[in-house]
Formats: C-alpha cells, sequence, structure tokens
C-alpha cells in the first residue's frame, strides 16, 4: 500500500461536500427565481382587471332633458391573459344638471333594451320588460331596475364619462 493513498482520500469528500453545496445553491436560486416570476404573472391579471376604467359616453351638447340617448362604448375586458374589447350599451338620461347612467341590459334574462320615445318607456324585446325613463320596472317580468352605472359630469369641458 502506497503512504500517500489516505491523504488522496480525504480531500475528495471535502470537494463532493462544497460541488453538492454549489449545485443546490444554484438550484435553490434558480427555484426561487421562477417562483418569484410565477407568483408575479398568476397575481397580474386580477390586479389588471381590479382597476376601473372611465370611458368617454358623451359631450353635454348632445343630452337633451329627460330624453334618454343610447350609447355604444367600447370597454376594454380582461379574462386571464385573453384580452379584448367589448361593445357596451349604456343610455344616459340627463335632469337639469345631473346625469344618469343606466345600463341597456334587461334585468330578466339579459337582452338588450331600447328607448321607445312615443311610449317614453325601455322596451325589452324578449320577453316584453318595460321599463320608465329612469328605469324602474313597470311592466313584465323583470325582477329589479335596469342597473345604474356611476357617472362622472365635468361641466368645465362639458364632458359624460362612466364607469365601465
Amino acid at each position: 500500500m502506497h503512504p500517500t493513498s489516505g491523504n488522496a482520500s480525504s480531500p475528495a469528500p471535502e470537494r463532493r461536500r462544497a460541488l453538492v453545496l454549489l449545485i443546490n445553491s444554484l438550484l435553490a436560486t434558480i427555484a426561487g427565481g421562477m417562483g418569484g416570476l410565477l407568483g408575479v404573472f398568476a397575481l397580474r391579471p386580477a390586479a389588471a382587471t381590479a382597476r376601473e376604467r372611465w370611458v368617454h359616453a358623451a359631450s353635454l351638447l348632445e343630452l337633451k332633458s329627460h330624453t334618454p340617448i343610447a350609447r355604444v362604448l367600447s370597454v376594454p375586458r380582461a379574462d386571464g391573459w385573453y384580452r379584448e374589447r367589448v361593445r357596451q350599451t349604456v343610455f344616459l338620461v340627463r335632469d337639469g344638471d345631473a346625469v344618469k347612467a343606466l345600463s341597456a341590459t334587461c334585468t330578466h334574462l339579459g337582452c338588450q333594451v331600447r328607448w321607445d320615445a312615443d311610449a317614453k318607456r325601455f322596451l325589452c324585446p324578449c320577453h316584453g320588460g318595460e321599463y320608465d325613463a329612469q328605469g324602474r320596472v313597470v311592466a313584465g317580468p323583470p325582477p329589479r331596475p335596469l342597473d345604474p352605472i356611476e357617472v362622472r359630469v365635468d361641466a368645465a369641458r362639458g364632458s359624460v364619462r362612466v364607469r365601465v
């Protein structure tokens, strides 16, 4: 047996331990970085959809007192990573200096209502639902009034914005 063979075997376990420690540290760093990135991407869509959006709907000059005017808005929507622009119809009703916005979606089954100027009512073509100019149910099966939509009026600029 060679006298240096015992000394040659003692540095090898220390090198292995150092190499294992280096590799494990490198893998832990990579895994931590990947986990952090996945966490950011998993939470980001929820935060993006939670933001409120105000969309220009009309000019104050376009609105006539107590006469609903339909506006079709292009609304950005996000479902996870899928992003699209959806058309949403709202009715704007001016009452003096105040402006009220109502959803054009019937509360019965989701059909689009229309304003009938002669009858002075919103009419649902699907099941005969009727609403007055303020969006209250007058006749038919709708269980509740038309949904109100938040409105901001900028009198200085003469614009009406709705929250979508």
